[in-house]
């Protein structure tokens, strides 16, 4: 093997780390969102359980305001009844206290439907803002991780970056600008084995000037097909 293709091979090799390092360092956006998203139907849950529940509140303080309203309607009409003198007006008075404080007592059951209710629903909430609180233990320790990989993969590409650097410095330039352009247009592999008369890249069956090329290990060798360069294992 020519001692550039081996110092290549050295350089393609740190070539594929970086690439697969920077694939790797380019998904951790995506998956700290799907960790995130983790979070959204959890959420939306509570914030419904939590809204049921002042939902509730609100009829209670406006149930109340209804109860105190009629009680103090109840309070004047008694003051009035005592200050009459008529018959039929004392009567009709006490009707119209009848009429309100039945509708306190009807206001009352409604009350107690709704205290009832209030327990229910701050049960459901208490349930869901545990399980919203796991989750979101689960993603915080998700994301944690994921914030430690990224900074270990920055770390390793600008190690491998610099045994590159090393490892280009000594290499002919001419013979670096062309693997250079091979790999771009190969997807980054530029240099591959020739194995049973056969080229590694692109899988087709190699000349015979080809191997021969090869064999006599002068000079670099391309396949004819893809323009790769070959080597013998």
């Amino acid at each position: 093997m020519l001692p550039i293709i081996a110092n290549l091979l050295q350089v393609q090799e740190r070539d594929t780390r970086l690439l697969n390092l920077q694939r790797d360092l380019k998904d951790i956006p995506t998956l700290q969102t799907r960790a995130r998203s983790q979070l959204s139907d959890d959420q939306a849950a509570h914030d419904a359980a939590h809204a049921a529940v002042r939902d509730v509140e609100v009829k209670m303080k406006n149930l109340d305001i209804d109860i105190q309203t009629r009680q103090n309607t109840i309070k004047r009409l008694k003051d009035q009844q005592f200050e009459t003198r008529k018959n039929d007006e004392f009567q009709a008075l006490a009707n119209e206290v009848k009429r309100y404080e039945k509708d306190v007592h009807d206001l009352e059951d409604k009350q107690l439907d709704l205290m009832e209710a209030l327990e229910t629903t701050k049960a459901a909430e208490k349930v869901s803002r545990e399980k919203l609180a796991i989750t979101q233990g689960h993603v915080n320790e998700e994301l944690k991780q994921l914030d430690e990989r990224s900074a270990n993969i920055k770390e390793r590409i600008t190690e491998v970056k610099a045994e590159r650097a090393s490892m280009v410095a000594p290499i002919d330039p001419d013979g670096l600008a062309l693997y250079e352009r091979l790999s771009k247009n190969k997807m980054g592999t530029a240099i591959v084995v020739a194995e049973n008369g056969v080229c590694g890249g692109c899988h087709m069956k190699l000349v015979i000037s080809t191997l021969a090329s090869l064999k006599g290990d002068k000079s670099i060798t391309h396949c004819e097909q893809c323009g790769r360069i070959l080597y013998f294992a």
